[in-house]
């Protein structure tokens, strides 16, 4: 649109729409235009809404419908803060609708009542109609829906109660006291225990077809176990884990009530896992754990299981005793150090592993395998493997330093006639490894913080989200594999996988097992 006129009426104008246009800012709560202006005017104007502009200094606007942003004032953003569920929200507006349909006035919030992450208030016209509402509806056990679903998520989170009270304190998002949260654990816990049954059970199905038929009702297992405190500690995790699937097939409790001695909690355990397999009637081929000897004695003595150690830890303490002996001050060399071994100590762990891979389940081989370290470092390969270059390469050269001095000699064989693979060969024989019982030691970290004392129920709650957590996302698929650098292994050739992300299906599962007893009390008093 264009008008003819000089500039002072231009600027005057354009004065005017800039006012006009800051009051409808004002007004709406809202960014507004020259269009908005314009519209104002014209609307006013048909209405005739407009005074005489010369007598009144101001624009009287309609009150316009309330924009749905809202801009907090610095004095306001401590306002009180909770949780409301879709139903209740519904229901408030149905509420207000209502009410506008047979009363002029407008509802007023008179009262604010928290309860827990909900609250509960009274409105009231001026013609005195009061309505209560709150932020939640009830379940049929008369409680909240919205406090009962955010002590689900705290409990499955794995969440301490302490962290829990400073993450709602900081918030102002209200808090559930601690009576009604002891009471929601004490029901919920059966819930959590049914999901860990329904996931070991699975888990155990799973295991036992992974076998041929010629080892039909026999599965292979690994275990550990993962103590509650660092020293003394009264609970203790004993967990078994299936060779084949890698899922937790039972995972026993057990505390000082048992036994007071810590230290033999690992047998109780064991004990109880057999008997539990026994009860499902699968027996153990062979048993893998971290070299406990009392429970080598158990397996050997009390069951027809074959008894494995795990290969890391042994070649771990292999490696130890050998840097003791590669290195030291120079006034103790070729007494307790020799040089020629400094650069020994990855390679013959390297060697021991190949050997246990390569011994065809045979104790002696694996002894004369760990024993030619010593002359195939001293260049003599008459005993080596045909497979090794040293032996069928004529060219073939040395490329670590060879052994010539007697005293670096006796060092490197009195290490390996020392360590427990060369002692208790028929041990480390089928080459087996507890990998996947330290790393679910890890996922129980996640619930069980070893500086925390929980509890009986606390601890053998988490102990069992752990399981299900584990179950659920153990061997997930995989999206790629990267090969980044790390200083810390250099010679790691395998890789990273890039697993895909976890899933959490058993939190929903226990809170579906949850509702359906919630509900299924009221039909029974009903019947």
């Amino acid at each position: 649109m264009e008008f003819s006129g000089s500039d002072e009426k231009k600027t005057e104008i354009l004065g005017k729409i800039l006012e006009i246009r800051n009051i409808l800012t004002q007004r709406l709560n809202k960014p507004t235009g020259n269009l908005q202006v314009l519209e104002t005017l014209l609307e006013m104007w048909s209405s005739q809404e407009v005074g005489n502009a010369s007598d009144e200094q101001s624009i009287h606007v309609p009150d316009p419908i309330p924009s749905t942003y809202v801009k907090a004032r610095k004095k306001d953003v401590n306002q009180k803060i909770f949780m409301c569920a879709e139903d209740s929200l519904k229901r408030y507006k149905e509420v207000v609708e209502a009410h506008s349909n047979y009363c002029k006035h407008n509802l007023i919030i008179e009262k604010w009542t928290t309860r827990g992450h909900v609250i509960m208030t009274r409105m009231k016209c001026e013609s005195s109609h009061t309505f209560l509402w709150s932020s939640s509806p009830y379940m049929q056990n008369k409680e909240y829906l919205v406090n009962n679903r955010v002590q689900h998520g705290l409990i499955c989170s794995g969440m301490l109660p302490s962290h829990y009270i400073k993450f709602v304190d900081g918030a102002g998002i209200g808090k559930i006291n601690k009576e009604k949260r002891n009471k929601f654990f004490n029901s919920y816990e059966n819930h959590i225990q049914t999901e860990y049954h329904k996931s070991t059970t699975t888990a155990l199905l799973e295991e036992s077809a992974s076998y041929y038929d010629d080892k039909f009702g026999e599965i292979d297992i690994l275990t550990d176990a993962r103590h509650g405190w660092r020293k003394n500690a009264k609970d203790a995790s004993i967990v078994a884990i299936g060779e084949k699937t890698h899922k937790v097939l039972s995972c026993q409790h057990v505390t000082k009530a048992d036994d007071v001695v810590s230290q033999r909690h690992e047998r109780i355990g064991t004990d109880r896992v057999y008997t539990y397999l026994a009860e499902k009637e699968v027996a153990v081929g062979v048993h893998c754990h971290d070299r406990n000897l009392s429970i080598n004695k158990y397996i050997r003595e009390e069951t027809d299981a074959i008894n494995q150690n795990d290969t890391w830890h042994c070649v771990k303490a292999v490696k130890t005793a050998l840097k003791k002996v590669a290195a030291g001050t120079a006034k103790s060399e070729r007494k307790t150090w020799s040089f020629q071994l400094s650069d020994k100590v990855e390679p013959v762990s390297t060697h021991i592993h190949w050997a246990i891979r390569n011994c065809n389940n045979d104790p002696e081989k694996l002894k004369s395998s760990i024993l030619n370290v010593v002359d195939h470092y001293k260049n003599r390969h008459l005993s080596c493997d045909p497979s090794s270059r040293c032996k069928y390469d004529k060219n073939y050269e040395p490329s670590r330093i060879v052994l010539t001095d007697p005293v670096a000699e006796k060092l490197l064989l009195g290490v390996l006639l020392n360590s427990n693979i060369f002692k208790y060969p028929q041990d480390y024989v089928l080459g087996k490894d507890t990998f996947y019982v330290e790393s679910f030691n890890n996922v129980l970290n996640i619930y069980q913080d070893k500086r925390i004392a929980f509890g009986d129920k606390q601890y053998n709650a988490r102990s069992n989200l752990a399981v299900c957590q584990w179950n659920e996302n153990v061997d997930r698929d995989f999206t790629s594999i990267s090969n980044p650098r790390n200083p810390r292994t250099p010679r790691s050739v395998r890789g990273k996988k890039n697993y895909k992300q976890k899933t959490f299906k058993f939190r929903g599962n226990i809170w579906k097992t949850f509702v359906n007893v919630v509900y299924s009390r009221k039909r029974t008093r009903r019947n």
